[in-house]
């Protein structure tokens, strides 16, 4: 076909035909704007959504992004095919067009490379309903994730266990995960440097994990490779005062932050399929409402003075704490609780009096601490009775720079928290050189 030939086709030779024209220079708009996007995510894999190992920046095969792509060469293959053919252009346009906005801006719409993105670095678990998965690797923002073969956020320990001797195990949420440091920077990894060669840590932290899957990690998976810990430490607090003021709340925190973490692991088989199509990946969602088996959370607030004082929530708090000690003393492994930490200025900085806001719902910004801060007292006022060793990281240590947001450390802060609590650690939890 010669140009001239193109040229009539497609509208641009007298006379023209302005019904070809117009959605040919649609079509060549829509391909500039797919190569333009597809070579910035050859380039930058932070821009393009795509989050890997930092020794790979560019766009992989196979994987979610790429296929991506090629559908929007197909989609824009149908719409050259469909060119003269009205009723069938326009919708396609449209369609192709809305899935290729959503899936390069959609907020959680955008396709992802499926081996190394951040968010898929949880399997589905059917108890904890989500895990690490083991041997993940990849990054966000610059900041490296790496699990161990174990499932657990790397701390470059050994996994081959021959002793309990020094051997310390470590439970929190996103906190001891450390979702705000790289690899070689969260506070367990500095801990270990504190407390030295004859301590073995290993970070159990998952994010949104509170003491009701504490309960259940330390009564089922708290070893490793069938070695009990000497020591287990529990950095906690933050993940249960979410659930401050919520009605009917279930003894195991499973109507609502269960169910919720479901969502927040992406660990829904809804959320799985129908990937590549931004706008199939909405409407399965929306279908899974209705058809998926875990039910949709619902929040209601408790303004009843039980409510408003968390009674029911302060009392189901230290009833898991009680637990997780007596297995622990059940099994010869001391208990050591740290009381968390939150960012005292990111809430004194907040105007809003709204609740249903973050990941507090019921929780105004600048009353976290305050409330944090009585859930530690509980801590503090139990170990005693409950058997175990409360440490205090003093709060009033830490300012604005030690957070990258309202509870979650900073690289300084990290290093900060883990030199406040080693002495109190070293001393409930002492190794001998042996263990070196």
């Amino acid at each position: 076909m010669s140009w001239t030939e193109v040229k009539r086709f497609y509208g641009f030779s007298k006379p023209y035909r302005f019904n070809v024209a117009i959605p040919a220079m649609l079509n060549a708009a829509f391909l500039l704007l797919v190569i333009i996007k597809f070579v910035g995510a050859l380039i930058n894999n932070n821009n393009a959504r795509i989050y890997g190992p930092t020794e790979r920046n560019f766009l992989t095969f196979p994987s979610e992004m790429f296929f991506f792509y090629l559908y929007m060469i197909v989609g824009f293959i149908l719409l050259n095919l469909f060119i003269t053919k009205p009723k069938l252009y326009w919708p396609l346009f449209v369609w192709f067009l809305v899935e290729f906005c959503l899936g390069v801006w959609g907020k959680g719409l955008a396709p992802f490379d499926s081996r190394t993105e951040v968010e898929n670095r949880f399997d589905y678990h059917p108890l904890l309903q989500g895990a690490p998965a083991p041997n993940f690797k990849g990054q966000k923002d610059g900041i490296l994730f790496a699990h161990n073969s174990l499932g657990l956020r790397d701390t470059n320990n050994s996994v081959d266990v021959t002793t309990r001797d020094g051997l310390v195990v470590v439970f929190g949420g996103s906190t001891t995960y450390d979702i705000g440091v790289s690899q070689g920077e969260t506070w367990v990894e500095e801990l270990n440097g504190f407390l030295g060669p004859s301590y073995k840590l290993f970070n159990f932290g998952v994010d949104g994990y509170n003491t009701s899957q504490h309960v259940l990690q330390t009564a089922f998976y708290s070893d490793i490779n069938g070695i009990y810990p000497s020591c287990a430490l529990y950095y906690v607090g933050w993940n249960d005062i979410r659930l401050a003021h919520i009605a009917d709340l279930d003894r195991g925190f499973a109507d609502f932050h269960l169910l919720n973490l479901l969502g927040a692991f992406r660990t829904r088989r809804a959320m799985r399929i129908a990937t590549v199509s931004p706008l199939l990946k909405l409407a399965v969602r929306g279908v899974s409402n209705y058809v998926d088996t875990p039910p949709t959370p619902r929040l209601e607030f408790d303004d009843s003075p039980e409510g408003k004082d968390n009674l029911q929530l302060k009392a189901m708090f230290q009833r898991n704490i009680s637990t997780i000690a007596a297995i622990n003393v059940a099994r010869g492994t001391k208990t050591i609780f740290v009381g968390q930490i939150l960012n005292r200025d990111y809430g004194s900085k907040k105007s809003n009096d709204d609740f249903g806001r973050g990941w507090l719902p019921f929780v105004r910004d600048r009353d976290a601490w305050p409330l944090q801060a009585e859930f530690n007292g509980l801590l503090n006022k139990d170990a005693v009775k409950d058997g175990y060793t409360y440490i205090d990281a003093d709060v009033s240590k830490f300012d604005a720079a030690d957070f990258v947001d309202s509870g979650h450390f900073s690289p300084p802060g990290a290093k900060k928290f883990a030199s406040l609590i080693a002495e109190g650690v070293r001393q409930a939890c002492p190794a001998s050189q042996a263990s070196q």
